[in-house]
């Protein structure tokens, strides 16, 4: 940025949020969930006998999900573990585990316990997937072959928000979660360049709920501040109240206002 003074620099998104996934499941109750879910995933599938019958039961689907990272996996194998719930009951209720050496197993009594723990695994199971699907979905998006930029910073605002009605506005409950979000993106991810990235957005810019408030304002002026050292400034300017006005052509023709959210 030294030698490139109109370049912006910025980490990578993706690995911002799976540091954001790791933070979280160093919370003792989501840390105690996952190692929980990965005891009874390991159990599983180190043994080609109860494998099987597994997928007898849940028609040949995976319990264990790569996700798009390290810790994107570990929340993505919760979620597996959520729809499989009613099959995984008849299983170990079923005559072909039963039946089987390793029912009586100290491992298998202790996976089977998990299964049939309703208040003490599935529930906070539940809470775990509902709080971190947030931040998983948004993992796809900067992941993914579209270009990002303009969805980073809604992303983050629509995701904290969204944990936060999890709980009911409970501050008590999503207040440790938000610390960890803003942790990562106040002191490591967040740059200008993504709330100017979300005002030139027109899929968020020209919606309702649109907010430009003192931090969007503040990093498209500094983002436009940097580019336009040329004395192009004003006019620069100008073009941005024909975009906030849908002004000419190119803001307010039908055409361009049906590719807002498409292009």
């Amino acid at each position: 940025m030294e030698r490139h003074p109109k370049n912006f620099w910025s980490p990578c998104a993706a690995h911002c949020l799976d540091l954001m996934l790791e933070d979280i499941g160093k919370l003792e109750w989501v840390k105690s969930i996952v190692e929980r879910a990965k005891n009874i995933s390991k159990f599983i599938y180190n043994h080609a006998l109860v494998l099987s019958i597994m997928r007898q039961y849940t028609g040949q689907k995976e319990l264990a999900r790569p996700g798009i990272t390290r810790f994107a996996s570990n929340f993505l194998t919760l979620k597996s573990l959520i729809k499989s719930k009613a099959a995984l009951r008849r299983m170990f209720v079923g005559e072909e585990w039963t039946s089987s050496s390793y029912a009586t197993t100290t491992a298998g009594i202790d996976v089977v316990n998990c299964i049939f723990d309703e208040p003490g695994f599935w529930t906070p199971c539940g809470e775990t997937v509902q709080v971190t699907e947030p931040l998983v979905v948004l993992l796809r998006v900067v992941d993914g072959e579209k270009p990002s930029m303009g969805y980073i910073y809604e992303g983050m605002d629509r995701a904290k928000e969204a944990i936060r009605s999890i709980y009911a506005g409970d501050e008590d409950k999503y207040g440790p979660i938000w610390e960890i979000i803003d942790r990562r993106w106040q002191n490591q991810l967040h740059r200008p360049i993504h709330a100017a990235a979300y005002y030139l957005n027109p899929a968020f810019r020209f919606r309702d709920d649109f907010k430009a408030d003192e931090e969007v304002l503040s990093g498209l002026y500094t983002v436009v501040q940097k580019l336009c050292t040329d004395g192009t400034a004003s006019s620069t300017t100008l073009q941005l109240d024909k975009y906030n006005n849908r002004e000419g052509a190119i803001f307010s023709s039908s055409m361009c206002i049906e590719a807002r959210t498409q292009l």
